[in-house]
């Protein structure tokens, strides 16, 4: 059987995977890139350019990471510890929670080492990555602005890691000592020991839940969450600072940690099983309890809490046949009661939410389509919310790939207080060691609850999704050369106009300069 899986590894290894930005939509389950923060697409960046050893990674490690959930680590350990090594993704595949669209989308952000290597390599090495970045921007007549960043992460392999950073911005030149986090992970009874700021997600959210929180609205795979535990951070905008340890006792994991900003103690017991997860998460401020248990082709989750109040949270993730996926959840969360429910295939996204509040619906449609040496992905996104008034949002894409070239093309019309509309053309190179894109965007939006967010390329460590609100026009080229693995250089410029206003507003002009060195 391995040796077939390993055969059909060597011939699907030509097969194109989805590029970064489809990888990172198939793990999180976002609907687009406009769904996402910095954080989340600094991590995936990280990951990228230096993979988890999925055949060396311990338990903690693998919970911390975001990739997966706390079912899709107990299946791959029993399987490791069943089987041995990993050889191949598609062998990946077979194992139980790992569909094959969920493993094409991981061989970005992951690796397979073999325990055959030689000493201290399946441990992996050291790496250090520096990031300097720099930038100027210049609305009409105004004194130009400056802003800079600095980033520093080490990692050992699988067992520590140390993220620092440290930025001004345009409104805030203010220097501070940024983010400091590191951590250490164990291999039998300790976890791992995270000092400085650190990130703390547990169960559903009810209690906890720091940081950055996909909106359950963003796509079927987002109405349950996966808690990551404790984990270290590389976000400019931590929100806790302190110590944090979790322990392995069998199937047991216990954690604890203390924060300085907010005083605030954090505690947690987890069962993980390969069928049954249950948790019991205590904080200065809330308590709860947590479980998901799998059924037939999917699993019932949930999380009771009491938070300045009773919350609670309960759902069903099924999937009928491969490829497709049903779910549905209620909760109660600070006296609003709201019911949501979704499906997806590979191609069809969509979601429906109700509450006494509002009302949200989202549909998407982004079929591949190969036509020789070409794929032709169209792309239809319609959605809807009402709060005080309704607000329509429709969306038609379509993207040409072509031996590492593509083309693409978008379309946006929103509907609230008036109508608005943007449209926009990119081109680039995607392969080699330069890669280059052009945008050109033309839109209409005279009334700010109108606005469009549309996602901007831009050097990592950058999450660039601007509100498009005037009647203009804007241009704008990035470009990544990489002449060796270790020096990565990165530039964007753009310029953005509005000759159409009735009232003059100032054109921008902006310079990112980015440089990135990885020993």
């Amino acid at each position: 059987m391995r040796l077939l899986t390993a055969l059909a590894a060597a011939l699907l290894a030509a097969s194109p995977g989805p590029g970064f930005e489809g990888a990172v939509l198939a793990v999180t389950g976002a609907s687009c890139m406009e769904d996402l923060d910095e954080t989340v697409l600094d991590r995936f960046r990280s990951l990228e350019l230096h993979p988890l050893d999925l055949n060396a990674c311990p338990r903690s490690r693998l919970l911390s990471c975001g990739l997966f959930n706390a079912f899709q680590v107990a299946s791959l350990l029993e399987y490791r510890r069943q089987t041995g090594d990993i050889l191949s993704y598609t062998e990946l595949s077979l194992v139980d929670g790992f569909p094959q669209d969920f493993v094409e989308a991981l061989r970005l952000f992951t690796v397979l080492g073999l325990s055959n290597q030689p000493p201290g390599h399946r441990e992996g090495r050291s790496h250090h990555d520096v990031m300097l970045r720099g930038s100027v921007r210049k609305d009409g007549g105004a004194d130009m602005q400056s802003a800079w960043g600095v980033k520093y992460k080490f990692t050992l392999g699988e067992k520590a890691e140390l993220n620092w950073g440290t930025r001004t911005t345009y409104s805030n030149q203010k220097v501070t000592p940024g983010t400091l986090s590191a951590a250490f992970y164990g291999r039998r009874y300790l976890g791992k020991v995270v000092l400085g700021h650190f990130a703390a997600r547990f169960g559903q959210g009810l209690a906890q839940w720091s940081g950055f929180s996909m909106s359950p609205y963003s796509g079927v795979s987002c109405l349950s969450k996966s808690g990551t535990g404790f984990s270290a951070t590389g976000s400019m905008t931590p929100e806790l600072f302190g110590a944090a340890a979790d322990f392995n006792l069998g199937r047991w994991s216990a954690g604890v940690a203390y924060s300085l900003e907010g005083m605030q103690a954090i505690g947690n017991v987890t069962y993980i099983a390969k069928n049954f997860t249950a948790g019991l998460t205590a904080t200065s401020k809330a308590l709860s309890a947590d479980w998901r248990i799998g059924i037939p082709n999917g699993s019932v989750y949930g999380e009771l809490a009491w938070k300045n109040g009773p919350q609670a949270l309960c759902g069903v993730m099924w999937i009928p046949v491969y490829g497709s996926k049903l779910a549905a959840v209620c909760r109660y969360v600070d006296g609003v009661p709201e019911i949501v429910a979704g499906a997806g295939t590979k191609s069809l996204d969509a979601v429906a939410a109700w509450s006494s509040k509002q009302v949200r619906i989202m549909a998407k449609y982004a079929p591949a389509l190969p036509a020789g040496p070409v794929t032709v992905t169209p792309g239809l996104r319609l959605a809807a919310r009402h709060t005080d008034v309704w607000r329509l949002e429709g969306r038609g894409e379509l993207q040409l790939d072509y031996s590492g070239w593509m083309l693409r093309s978008r379309l946006d019309i929103v509907h609230c207080s008036g109508t608005s509309w943007l449209v926009n053309a990119e081109a680039g190179r995607s392969e080699g060691k330069l890669r280059a894109w052009g945008r050109w965007t033309l839109f209409k939006v005279e009334n700010w609850a109108d606005r469009i967010y549309v996602y901007e390329r831009d050097a990592p460590g950058n999450f660039n999704v601007p509100a498009y609100y005037g009647k203009g026009w804007s241009i704008s080229v990035y470009a990544a050369f990489k002449p060796s693995r270790r020096h990565s250089f990165y530039l964007r410029v753009s310029y953005i106009a509005y000759p159409w206003m009735s009232e003059p507003k100032p054109c921008r002009s902006e310079v990112k300069l980015q440089y990135q060195l990885s020993l």
